[in-house]
């Protein structure tokens, strides 16, 4: 989970006091199923936790189906608040190149060319209606594409010749693309057009969203100024402010023109700026959260992960909503949040191995590694072999202990409750007793 489970779980049981029973069985079930769904349930109990910090935060009051999220009073005056996520996954179902480069390194070692060098990509692309293809098989057609003879003969002259370059042209959906295969290079490149990044306004997961949400609130009938908060669950739109390319438009824009339209500009009988008509009555502000991964700096370790709001205006936002005061309503409110773990695009990956596993730390007489690998190896899940392969210089420094007849003496748990792991410590300062005579 973005904000981990332990988090979740604390967020969740501070927040079932302001919710019915029943909804908070609903997100419990929803929590538990590690799908999109998951994330949408995980920032709805996130930003209940956060509002009911900072005023009172209560039911919709009715289990109608499309009902706003919550109706949150930060001072006297009530605010409807609806909580979505947006995600990119229907544009990844259009265009599966993960799919289709897991597939590719999966064939690459069943045809055990994966050691002899490295293969690079450069994919094509078309566009239609402001929609991009690129130009790789479908997901219904990549197991066809892989069992071909072209496919397979190009395997097979990499294995006969593997100090050539082999290339592999292939054509899909409209536009042409090629597969490198390159001796002697440690690392491999690729290249496709991004498919994420809104070309227009409409052409963006984000203004659906925004369209369906518009007629939601719209239907329940409630007088009081809503708010929606739109939430990262890996969604190309909401980073493009960050990492826009010429032609894309980005979030701020998209729900600028929702809110309030776009200008007619003209010079003479020159078009300068196509007018849009506003598309919403009923929602006063948007508020969207990104997850941002910043960069590591020379001689950092690891990467910060962050959460980063803004927020936009319709022109007929109630006054109140604009002040300095209720700016700081909401920056409490987040402030309220735990710190994320992970991106929403790590959140959502199946991992097999605990949180903290592969990791560790060293001293003269002490070692440290995740307390649930420890666990699970005890349990059988996971084997020795993968325990020492994966953390070869833990298991030859206990090596080097036990042959000196030093003995494990204690154990310690070091808890990480803002993580979904913790560390256990071995120290060794004791003395085997099969060492006790004889040692020098």
């Amino acid at each position: 989970m973005i904000f981990g489970r332990r988090n979740v779980r604390r967020m969740l049981d501070k927040l079932a006091s302001s919710l019915p029973s029943k909804r908070v069985q609903k997100l419990e079930g929803d929590l538990a199923l590690q799908n999109d769904q998951t994330r949408g349930a995980e920032w709805e109990v996130a930003i209940g936790y956060a509002l009911a910090g900072t005023g009172k935060l209560e039911d919709f009051g009715n289990e109608k189906p499309g009902n706003p999220d919550f109706i949150w009073t930060p001072q006297e005056q009530p605010i409807i608040v609806e909580v979505t996520s947006v995600s990119d996954s229907g544009l990844h179902d259009h265009n599966p190149v993960d799919k289709f480069l897991e597939e590719l390194r999966r064939i690459s070692k069943k045809h055990g060319v994966s050691h002899l060098g490295t293969l690079s990509f450069d994919f094509g692309s078309v566009e239609h209606d402001k929609k991009i293809t690129i130009a790789i098989p479908d997901k219904q057609s990549q197991a066809m594409f892989f069992q071909s003879v072209e496919v397979r003969n190009f395997f097979n002259s990499i294995k006969s010749k593997p100090m050539d370059e082999h290339v592999l042209t292939f054509r899909e959906r409209g536009a042409a693309s090629m597969i490198v295969y390159r001796s002697g290079i440690t690392s491999s490149s690729g290249h496709y057009r991004s498919y994420t990044a809104a070309q227009t306004f409409r052409h963006s997961p984000i203004f659906n969203t925004l369209k369906a949400k518009e007629t939601q609130i719209k239907k329940s009938g409630q007088a009081f100024p809503a708010i929606l908060f739109i939430c990262d669950n890996d969604c190309g739109s909401l980073q493009t402010n960050l990492y826009r390319s010429s032609g894309q438009i980005g979030i701020r824009e998209i729900v600028g023109i929702f809110l309030n339209g776009q200008e007619h500009r003209t010079l003479g009988n020159l078009v300068l700026q196509q007018g849009i008509p506003a598309q919403a009555k009923n929602i006063h502000a948007v508020v969207w959260l990104t997850i941002q991964q910043d960069l590591g700096q020379p001689f950092q370790i690891g990467r910060a992960i962050r959460l980063v709001a803004n927020i936009e205006y319709a022109n007929y936002a109630a006054p109140y909503l604009r002040t300095p005061e209720f700016i700081q309503f909401i920056n409490n409110a987040l402030a309220h949040l735990p710190a994320p773990i992970t991106t929403p695009s790590n959140a959502g990956r199946k991992w097999q191995y605990p949180h903290f596993y592969g990791g560790g730390k060293m001293s003269d007489r002490k070692i440290s590694f995740s307390a649930l690998t420890l666990q699970k190896l005890l349990a059988g899940k996971i084997t020795y072999q993968e325990f020492e392969r994966d953390h070869s210089e833990l298991v030859a420094h206990i090596r080097r202990l036990d042959d000196q007849g030093m003995m494990l003496d204690q154990v310690v748990i070091e808890p990480c409750k803002n993580e979904d792991d913790d560390w256990v410590s071995l120290r060794f300062d004791g003395v085997n007793p099969n060492a006790l005579f004889g040692r020098k």
